[in-house]
């Protein structure tokens, strides 16, 4: 679009909405400015003097302020840098006798819009305003869309935010059906045990092998104490299961200061229960306290999913004697995380894409691609810390490494 404006009509046109100061010390002057811009202005307000300006200034948006130099008092180049100290923005045509273009190069400094030599004509007045005004539609047309655009910036961002807070909560109830499943099966045994301790006190009496004793009620009360006993610690067990199970996945709708020491024990806890990990040999070492100020569960979920995938690994290459390697120290700032596997490692030309979104090693049935991806987002944005993986000479598989800042003393 052409922003040249050529004619008055033009000139009319966009001016109509905008307000305009004029600034002089000469009444004549501005009575003769005034008739001139009233004849395309929305508002025209006169100031005799800088200090009248500046109040004027307060009380006003202007979209330009014509002032004269040479002013009694505050003179044009000290209110110019007034008034810009309070709105770096604001447009200035500075109106002169021929005689100041000495101090030019102190006006180029200010960043005034243009220069009207004092007497100046209707016609002057028009075409110097007419090209100010030009750059000014532009500039603001340029700074609507640079809102715009920041606006729809915003809002893509907030909509990414909560795609990948939906694409976590995903992760997590995926997790909470893997270990219902666990619990459940888990379940399945100290169930039956009882069934069986409460089966067999059952036919005892029904065959009245407690009649046939000496002491009946001292045989029977024995024997149920001690089978009470078998089926409190039975119910006590499953009881544990289930407060284990709500304790790692309660939500966080804050940050908080937890050791992650206490969180990684959890996240074993949770495993254990699942009677197919008995063969892999999980060793951890850990120091005393590492203490974090973040998101807990999150962070958790994270550990989970870096095992289960060390854990399927291992599954799927039928690994010999496997083994999960787990180590948390402090460093300097940070807590660091490794977690250690001996499936193998990941192939050299897919390790860069691992944490890519959709990116999977497993079949469709078995992977979404997603569990990684997303334990990368939880660190880097919710837990503002690290995620990166390499393969380990030692294991002789992956090695991943979380870093969470460390919670700050005091």
């Amino acid at each position: 679009m052409n922003m040249q404006l050529k004619n008055i009509t033009q000139f009319k046109e966009i001016s109509k909405d905008m307000t305009v100061l004029m600034v002089d010390d000469e009444i004549n002057l501005t009575r003769h400015f005034s008739e001139i811009a009233k004849r395309f202005f929305k508002k025209v307000d006169i100031a005799n003097s800088g200090d009248e300006a500046i109040e004027c200034f307060k009380k006003s948006n202007y979209d330009i302020i014509y002032t004269d130099l040479n002013m009694p008092g505050m003179s044009g180049i000290e209110l110019i840098r007034a008034i810009k100290s309070l709105s770096e923005k604001q447009k200035f045509i500075v109106i002169s006798a021929s005689d100041d273009s000495s101090k030019l190069m102190e006006l180029l400094g200010l960043s005034i819009s243009g220069f009207i030599v004092k007497p100046f004509s209707a016609e002057n007045f028009i075409n110097i305003s007419m090209e100010q005004l030009s750059i000014l539609l532009q500039s603001r047309l340029m700074e609507n869309k640079t809102n715009e655009l920041n606006k729809q910036l915003v809002q893509v961002r907030q909509e990414k935010k909560e795609q990948e807070n939906m694409l976590i909560q995903q992760s997590k109830l995926a997790q909470t059906g893997e270990m219902i499943s666990m619990i459940a099966h888990q379940w399945r045994q100290p169930l039956s045990s009882i069934t069986m301790i409460m089966s067999h006190l059952k036919t005892r009496v029904d065959l009245g092998l407690y009649d046939k004793k000496e002491n009946p009620l001292k045989s029977f009360t024995v024997d149920f104490n001690e089978m009470f006993t078998k089926v409190e610690i039975t119910v006590s067990h499953l009881s544990k299961t289930i407060n284990d199970f709500r304790n790692f996945y309660r939500p966080d709708n804050v940050e908080k200061l937890f050791n992650v020491c206490d969180g990684m024990k959890s996240v074993l806890s949770m495993l254990h229960f699942d009677s197919t990990n008995i063969d892999i040999d999980f060793r951890y070492e850990a120091c005393h306290s590492c203490m974090a100020y973040t998101f807990e569960s999150e962070l958790k979920q994270v550990f989970m999913s870096i095992i289960n995938n060390a854990i399927d690994a291992i599954r799927e290459k039928k690994v010999q004697g496997p083994k999960i390697f787990i180590s948390i120290r402090n460093t300097e700032k940070d807590i660091l995380v490794s977690i250690k596997d001996n499936a193998g490692g990941i192939p050299e030309e897919i390790i860069k894409d691992i944490f890519l979104p959709y990116f999977s090693t497993k079949d469709e049935k078995n992977g979404t691609g997603l569990g990684l991806h997303m334990a990368k987002t939880i660190i880097e944005q919710h837990v503002h810390g690290r995620l990166s993986v390499q393969n380990s000479d030692i294991t002789g598989g992956a090695n991943f490494i979380v870093s969470v800042p460390q919670a700050k003393k005091g």
